[in-house]
């Protein structure tokens, strides 16, 4: 889920029990969609964390799978079989030697310094066609944020290698559906130009115009809370992101009479 490039950041287990449930929920939700907009038989998941995501994919019969991520990912705590997952530093240039009919990048993008944007585009349209891809925006908050962007600066990256945006996933999530506000709010399809005309209609449909932007979805109340967020030291909001995550487990453990 995370990636740090050359900056030492160590990601603990409580990162990913706080992220996991929250990522497994959204993905039942979302792996539906995904596949329908799609048709995709194999998924290459990069900065996987535990693997949750493609644990879906695997549950809906897509088995050739593979995560990527760094080597603070605990085996232990792998949702996916262990040969599903590759040690990788996704900040810096890497090649699976294959193709895959969907790479996904979700929260990943916002865990790696600014100066390896470029990259991380690079290696994932390296790897397939059709690009599903979120990442935080200024003010969403979380543990080590240091490259919170707008929509438009990575829709801009995927444009240097031909890739075009889609808002074919986020209007068809359900509402009831529980999905975390990062993952509803900010997933986009890329994909590029030659593999365009090979989408479903609806998928089609969902092109953003050239020069119309990518909306904000998210609610008043969120973009408000975005804008409080973005005004505070980032260390600070990466503390408070670190205390929400020991409160959730603490409650947690309590819930099951840990």
């Amino acid at each position: 889920m995370a990636a740090h490039g050359s900056e030492p950041y160590a990601y603990d287990a409580l990162f990913y029990e706080y992220i996991e449930p929250g990522a497994l929920r959204s993905a039942r939700a979302i792996v539906p969609i995904v596949i329908a907009a799609t048709g995709c038989r194999s998924v290459l998941d990069v900065g996987c964390g535990a693997g949750a995501w493609l644990s879906e994919y695997a549950a809906r019969g897509i088995d050739d799978v593979l995560g990527v991520d760094g080597d603070y990912v605990d085996r232990a705590l792998l949702l996916i079989p262990v040969e599903k997952f590759k040690t990788v530093d996704v900040s810096g240039p890497f090649a699976i030697g294959r193709r895959f009919d969907l790479v996904q990048c979700l929260e990943t993008a916002e865990h790696v310094r600014p100066d390896a944007s470029r990259t991380i585009v690079a290696n994932l349209t390296a790897h397939g066609d059709r690009v599903l891809f979120s990442a935080a925006a200024p003010g969403q908050g979380g543990e080590h944020h240091v490259n919170e962007q707008p929509y438009e600066f990575w829709r801009a990256l995927f444009a240097e290698r031909q890739f075009v945006a889609f808002d074919a996933i986020r209007p068809l999530i359900p509402a009831a559906a529980r999905v975390e506000p990062w993952y509803a709010y900010n997933t986009i399809l890329y994909v590029h130009e030659t593999a365009s005309r090979g989408l479903p209609p609806a998928v089609q449909h969902a092109r953003v115009p050239a020069g119309s932007p990518i909306a904000d979805i998210s609610p008043l109340t969120y973009r408000l809370r975005k804008a409080v967020l973005r005004r505070l030291p980032r260390a600070v909001v990466s503390r408070l992101a670190i205390v929400k995550h020991r409160l959730t487990a603490a409650r947690r453990g309590r819930r099951h009479g840990t």
